[in-house]
């Protein structure tokens, strides 16, 4: 039995109207029988808003429509089962979905999407805004395909981006980010969050129904959590421990725009760079799985490479 998923209320997804569509599993299309080689596409953080570009941190928020317009061109043309946004579609303004979403609209792949921390504030926002408030909606949920099994976790469950009518979760968040300054952590960062108790019995019993149907993994989340950095996950420890200690092939995020990689054990952990960073920069990626063999195709100035299996002794 596969452990249960949130789902949005009826009001919260009469109030977020044609955005609640990112929080919905997406419908992948199913394989007649296992493939050895699997392709996927990778974005991450377009973060759209009709602004002026912030020089000193090399972002184009406006240029960010026509780059993912451009990447959506490209993935079109390959044979891929499905495209992952890994965060941030937006950066801020409800009616910056108005001109983000129709974008997607052109993408022919089912679409992946993750709640970033831009868009969990944005979001949180709009319904907190609503009357009565509605809160900020968890959004973690899995997909399979013959053997894989692909988790969409969410680290905005336990953030200073969920508002008063999420219950205690805002007040949770408040006393870990004051554990984490306190103890000198660099990720102790308004701008990050954690996964919640019940998501992490979620994720684990995820792992242990994929261990016993010999499901090889791969994790998408918006918030890194290796190598160490300002960006990482609130308690990133934790779910290093768990991840690795089940043997997870990969662990994809965005959050970070400069990108990043680290290998722990035989879990590869791979940041993508932000789309919304550079003028004309473009970042995105497609990954190819063989036979647990993981190869990257980079776009623009994000990476490429081939990561093998390592056997576990």
């Amino acid at each position: 039995m596969t452990p249960e998923t949130p789902v949005l209320s009826l009001s919260q997804q009469q109030a977020l109207g044609k955005v609640s569509t990112l929080y919905q599993t997406p419908e992948i299309r199913s394989l007649a029988s296992p493939r050895t080689t699997l392709h996927f596409g990778l974005i991450a953080d377009p973060q759209y808003a009709d602004v002026p570009p912030d020089l000193e941190n090399n972002r184009y928020y406006r240029h960010s429509l026509k780059k993912l317009s451009t990447a959506i061109t490209e993935l079109n043309a390959l044979p891929l089962e499905f495209v992952v946004t890994l965060g941030d579609l937006v950066d801020r303004d409800w009616s910056s979905y108005e001109r983000l979403l129709p974008v997607y609209d052109g993408l022919h792949h089912p679409h992946v999407a993750l709640i970033g921390n831009h868009d969990a504030q944005v979001i949180s926002d709009h319904l907190v805004a609503q009357s009565p408030a509605l809160g900020l909606p968890k959004s973690y949920y899995q997909f399979t395909l013959p053997g894989y099994r692909f988790m969409v976790i969410d680290g905005n469950d336990v953030s200073l981006y969920c508002n008063h009518a999420n219950g205690d979760d805002r007040q949770l968040a408040e006393l870990m980010l004051q554990d984490l300054i306190e103890r000198q952590q660099s990720h102790a960062q308004r701008w990050n969050g954690a996964i919640g108790k019940q998501q992490l019995i979620w994720i684990e019993l995820n792992l242990q129904q994929a261990k016993r149907l010999g499901e090889t993994v791969i994790v998408f989340s918006h918030y890194p959590l290796t190598p160490i950095n300002s960006h990482n996950l609130w308690n990133c420890e934790t779910l290093l421990e768990l991840l690795c200690g089940y043997q997870v092939r990969a662990y994809f995020s965005g959050h970070d725009h400069r990108g990043g990689y680290n290998r722990i054990g035989s879990t590869d952990f791979i940041t993508l760079k932000g789309m919304v960073d550079g003028a004309g920069s473009l970042p995105f990626a497609t990954v190819e799985l063989q036979n647990g063999e993981l190869m990257i195709n980079g776009y623009g100035p994000e990476i490429s490479g081939v990561f093998p299996i390592v056997a576990n002794n």
